[in-house]
């Protein structure tokens, strides 16, 4: 009887400490909107999706996740988007997805949005019911609009300017229109060396001790970390691309919305959102 005593014993502290082990460790909450920053808080090596493909991402690193829990989990897990990330960190893959982390304290830690991705608004989000979806996603393309009948069969090679999560401004004289994720590798990708933002203000201002082309930027000096800027101005306006379902040209399928910028005072614009009329 002592004996049986002591294995129950000794089976309830070990169920004790382990609850107490569980309860000890804390998780990040990571939030509901597209994008959710966080900071790495030790190396993570990391597996994509895709067979054979791996990541290393330094500590320190801002990075996005896409919350990702399952109903019967208890705890939250992420996914690292590493079209996110700068080229020297994701590489040049066709998935960049990740698989699944526990989102525990030890390995990241929640961050303010960077102020260098600023230029466009990240936190909003549209109630269930509302027939309209977020896709801004900071890829800024060359013109006005997204062009009418736009086929995505073909490349539509055009400019692309996009500032990565962990802090690079990249530069595509050639990408692949509204395809971010299509094998590619940036023209420049500069490291951001300071940024210059006023609350409210339209103007972002990103320096790099890296040269940038002159078609986005401006050398400013010839010494210091701040040798180029390259000046991203919103311009508060929007234009609308109707799309048409194939069976009946009439009827309106999709409205792509697009916010308006201009880099050097050359018309770049971002795909926002999707609209959806309801029948």
């Amino acid at each position: 009887m002592k004996k049986l005593l002591v294995s129950l014993g000794v089976l309830a502290g070990v169920s004790l400490l382990a609850g107490n082990a569980e309860a000890a460790t804390k998780y990040v909450k990571v939030g509901h909107s597209n994008h959710n920053f966080v900071k790495t808080q030790r190396q993570l090596k990391v597996n994509g999706t895709a067979k054979k493909v791996a990541y290393t991402i330094p500590k320190g690193t801002i990075v996005e996740v896409t919350q990702d829990n399952i109903p019967n989990n208890k705890h939250d897990y992420v996914r690292l988007d590493m079209s996110r990330l700068s080229y020297r960190l994701r590489g040049n893959h066709h998935d960049y997805g990740t698989k699944r982390i526990l989102a525990t304290t030890k390995t990241f830690k929640k961050v303010h949005v960077p102020k260098y991705v600023q230029y466009y608004t990240t936190q909003l989000t549209y109630p269930s019911h509302i027939s309209r979806n977020r896709v801004a996603d900071g890829n800024l393309y060359a013109g006005l609009k997204i062009p009418d009948n736009l086929d995505y069969t073909k490349s539509n090679p055009t400019q692309r300017i996009y500032v990565t999560a962990d802090g690079y401004l990249e530069y595509y004289t050639k990408a692949p229109m509204l395809s971010p994720t299509v094998k590619q590798v940036p023209t420049v990708s500069a490291k951001i060396t300071q940024v210059e933002r006023k609350s409210g203000s339209s103007l972002t201002k990103l320096y790099t001790k890296k040269a940038v082309p002159t078609a986005i930027a401006e050398r400013i000096s010839k010494t210091g970390s701040q040798r180029y800027v390259t000046t991203i101005n919103r311009r508060y306006r929007v234009s609308a691309t109707v799309s048409y379902v194939k069976q009946a040209t009439t009827n309106v399928g999709s409205i792509d919305m697009a916010t308006q910028y201009q880099v050097k005072k050359h018309n770049f614009f971002m795909a926002s959102d999707v609209v959806f009329p309801e029948e």
